[in-house]
């Protein structure tokens, strides 16, 4: 029986329409057809995952899949047999699935995009490290692309047991459970005429559980050829990838890679986790379109990079876009692909990603109010002139290059107050004051063509390097006024243009300080050759808490050429020399950390091959370029290394990375230990090292001592 509200609504209902009807002056009500799918609701509810095809699945991560082809450096036939199986089958098993709940990578396709990163990650570094050192050249060319590529298959798959220990995935009903062990979810969702998928995160999940998991899901994921081509020659290739995927062995070289390529996907997909502004807000995510916009441009050719007519452009303080051109590129892309409520003034543009921090304004001298551009001159532009350009200077490369970002080029710049400030500040027009300066590139830099010894670091002895002073520094006025200011000293100069390359750079003058102070462990100490010096990697950058990582470090140093590239093998970052593995500087980032050692810190920077005549390395004898007399000489100067010394401190370096090669490693409760007769005897023979000598260097380490024919070293 109908209630009194309800027949009064009816007849309520009735009445309205009557009167419309009646009158017709009234205009004829609109009926729009809205599905029921289309209004929001809220709170949201998830819609499910749909059950995309593999080649589908494939194609949103194109890009990333083939820079990870390219950074394995195989052959086509190789990557197309032994690479290419294994990515189909993990896109199959991962499909849409997200890394996490709410930490990184937590979108639809999420888990296979991290597996990428981290994987190409792998790829990169492993190129940088030494792997089967001991062996004989022929036995290293087979193995190394062997290692390398098991890199990377850790990477792919080191996060397969999340989906058996962190979520459910079910069906409409919740009634079907997909179990990853035993199939893909495709398979799955095929056989039981699935569309959509629905997830469950486990409630009781514990941190890292994954890991448990993960030995019972990679074995359906290797192909039958990829297994065999790991295993032959030697099958400690094998044995090392299962030990790190299964947790087994996390001091192995292989897990320190995953890790370091881990966290450098996690911070990255952090860093752009703002560009996601739905996930507190209603409105039209403006800045995730116009930075997906823009690497669309990049990737389809549109915009170039440092070259003429380039609209991207990375100089030594970061990445920058030509503006207002590029903002006209972005207007119009988007106005093509029909996206609404994008605005088309370049200021507001550039206000917007300032506001989101996704770009960081010119600092002003004497203003607190930046300006939203930067005035730069690239030198590749210079002719005549310089040829002065606007440019808007994102946070990161980063947000462009999910790969490797292009080499820097140089520049001479110049920021510029002028009607450009943002427009949460005045706007009126502030008087314009422009400083430039040139930044040499370091491709370009003159190479000296004697070895230099180590002086003093007098201003007279020793050219000075031009310092390059922050943009919105204080400057001087006037030539007369820059006239008057005390010249900076060669250590002066030199740090200065050090600080102004992170992370390589202060890196570099923390690992000089240290020297300096004598508090730089003895492995660690860089050694001079033949005017060069020589970085142990990655002991000569293990200092400091918030010192940047030797990860960190050596991809800087790489990508600015500042380390000597081995002829014989150019794409090799990390070179072996009496044992030890590190980074040979260029002579002219050499030359300029010399100048920051001090006449009593010089004879800490060891030289590895002072002339037969002399009793003491070069850097022992400082001249003073006023008086032109020697130099008071320092009681004590640090003794080269011997042979066997380094080969000692490299097997203890090799043994705690739980290098394969060496053989098996028996772990003890404080203590790791390998024998010695084998691979460290038969490397110890090779280098002209007698079995006595040896040991005699190995009881030697701090840590070390030989008991039973085994090298026994603490931890």
């Amino acid at each position: 029986m109908p209630t009194l509200l309800t027949r009064c609504r009816a007849a309520w209902s009735a009445f309205r329409v009557g009167e419309s009807a009646a009158d017709p002056a009234s205009p004829p009500a609109v009926s729009v057809a809205i599905a029921e799918s289309d209004i929001p609701r809220y709170p949201p509810f998830l819609q499910g995952l749909p059950v995309a095809s593999t080649a589908q699945i494939l194609a949103t991560q194109s890009e990333l899949i083939a820079s990870l082809q390219e950074a394995l450096a195989m052959t086509d036939s190789d990557y197309q047999t032994l690479v290419l199986p294994l990515i189909e089958r993990y896109a199959a098993f991962a499909h849409l699935l997200p890394a996490s709940e709410t930490h990184h990578h937590r979108g639809a396709g999420g888990l296979f995009r991290h597996g990428l990163e981290v994987a190409f990650q792998c790829a990169r570094a492993s190129r940088g490290r030494l792997f089967a050192v001991d062996r004989l050249p022929e036995e290293r060319r087979l193995l190394e692309p062997r290692w390398q590529l098991a890199a990377a298959v850790v990477g792919l798959l080191h996060d397969v047991g999340k989906p058996v220990a962190d979520l459910l995935v079910l069906d409409r009903e919740g009634t079907t459970r997909w179990q990853p062990v035993d199939e893909t979810i495709l398979d799955w969702a095929t056989q039981r005429g699935i569309d959509h998928y629905f997830l469950r995160w486990n409630g009781q999940r514990l941190h890292q559980g994954h890991e448990v998991f993960t030995t019972s899901v990679f074995p359906q994921l290797i192909t039958r050829e990829l297994r065999r081509w790991l295993m032959d020659p030697d099958p400690l290739v094998w044995y090392s990838l299962g030990s790190v995927l299964a947790g087994r062995d996390d001091q192995a070289l292989l897990a320190q890679l995953m890790r370091e390529a881990d966290r450098i996907s996690v911070a990255q997909d952090l860093r752009e986790n703002r560009l996601d502004p739905e996930a507190l807000s209603l409105g039209v995510p403006i800045e995730r379109y116009l930075i997906d916009t823009m690497r669309a441009l990049l990737r389809d050719g549109t915009w170039a990079v440092n070259s003429p007519g380039a609209r991207v452009w990375v100089f030594p303080y970061g990445l920058h876009l030509v503006w207002p051109e590029s903002a006209q590129d972005l207007v119009q892309r988007l106005a093509e692909a029909r996206v609404p409520g994008i605005p088309r003034d370049p200021d507001t543009l550039a206000d917007l990603l300032l506001e989101r921090q996704l770009a960081i304004p010119c600092p002003l001298e004497g203003s607190e109010r930046p300006a939203r551009t930067w005035r730069l001159a690239p030198q590749v532009l210079t002719r005549d002139q310089p040829q002065w350009l606007s440019f808007l200077r994102l946070a990161e490369p980063e947000l462009l290059f999910s790969g490797v970002v292009p080499r820097a080029t140089a520049l001479i710049e110049a920021c510029v107050a002028s009607a450009t400030a943002p427009r949460s500040v005045p706007t009126e027009l502030v008087a314009e004051e422009t400083f430039a300066r040139a930044v040499v590139a370091t491709d370009k830099e003159a190479m000296p063509t004697a070895p230099q010894p180590l002086k003093a670091t007098s201003s007279a002895d020793t050219e000075a390097v031009p310092a390059e002073p922050p943009q919105g520094a204080p400057r001087p006025s006037s030539r007369a006024a820059a006239s008057e200011a005390p010249e900076p000293s060669a250590a002066e100069s030199a740090r200065a243009w050090l600080d102004q390359h992170p992370p390589a750079g202060p890196g570099l003058i923390a690992l000089m300080r240290r020297v300096e102070e004598g508090s730089q462990p003895p492995e660690g100490q860089p050694r001079r050759i033949d005017g060069q010096l020589f970085l142990p990697y990655p002991q000569a950058f293990a200092g400091g808490e918030h010192a940047p990582g030797p990860e960190s470090i050596l991809d800087d140093l790489w990508m600015r050429d500042w380390i000597t590239r081995d002829p014989r093998r150019p794409l090799v970052r990390v070179r072996a020399l009496d044992g030890v593995s590190g980074v040979l500087l260029t002579p002219a980032i050499s030359e300029r950390l010399l100048v920051l050692a001090n006449p009593a810190a010089s004879v800490a920077v060891e030289s590895c091959r002072p002339a037969p005549e002399r009793k003491a390395p070069p850097s022992a004898r400082s001249v003073s370029s006023a008086t032109g007399t020697p130099r008071p000489r320092p009681a004590k100067p640090a003794p080269a290394r011997t042979g066997a010394a380094d080969y000692a401190l490299a097997l203890e370096q090799r043994l705690l990375a739980r290098d394969p090669a060496l053989g098996p490693i028996q772990v003890h409760e404080n203590a790791l230990s390998v024998a010695l007769h084998g691979p460290v005897l038969d490397g110890a023979k090779a280098a002209g090292i007698a079995e006595a000598t040896l040991i005699r260097a190995l009881r030697k380490r701090p840590r070390g001592q030989v008991e039973q024919g085994r090298f026994i070293l603490g931890l």
